[in-house]
């Protein structure tokens, strides 16, 4: 009889601790196909004039910045003056002509702009780094 109470104890036991770990794998499991989503801050559209000889032309872009990690996101807000800063910096000297070229490689634009984003990130003592820059919209005139 003892030994059917021991059989039936460690069977319960057996059940409880699948049940503990099937349950907390499926939390983890939750976790991270929620931290592999991509998130998403856009930026405020941007706008800014281009040299050019004989007319104003304007260069009119709105950017969206990727992160898997969700503190990356609620800090962006504080960085956001600092990163339009850092694009008046990059597009003022610009003539109308450069960038018209430069967009016809957006790639290498976002590439730019995600380099000079963290640099300026880096040098202002922010512990995060954005992981991908998306042109979402561009209007050169």
């Amino acid at each position: 009889m003892k030994a059917l109470v021991l059989v039936i104890a460690a069977v319960l036991l057996l059940a409880v601790g699948g049940g503990a770990a099937y349950f907390w794998s499926g939390q983890q499991q939750s976790q991270i196909a929620e931290q592999s989503k991509p998130l998403f801050y856009p930026l405020d559209r941007f706008v800014i004039s281009v040299d050019n000889a004989q007319h104003s032309r304007y260069l009119v872009l709105e950017l969206t910045l990727l992160s898997h990690d969700s503190q990356v996101m609620t800090q962006l807000s504080d960085a956001s003056p600092l990163l339009r800063n850092t694009l008046v910096a990059h597009f003022s000297n610009i003539s109308h002509a450069d960038v018209k070229d430069a967009f016809k490689d957006i790639p290498q634009v976002q590439a730019t702009l995600l380099d000079k984003f963290n640099q300026t990130l880096r040098q202002n003592k922010f512990s995060y780094q954005i992981e991908q820059v998306l042109v979402t919209n561009v209007f050169i005139q």
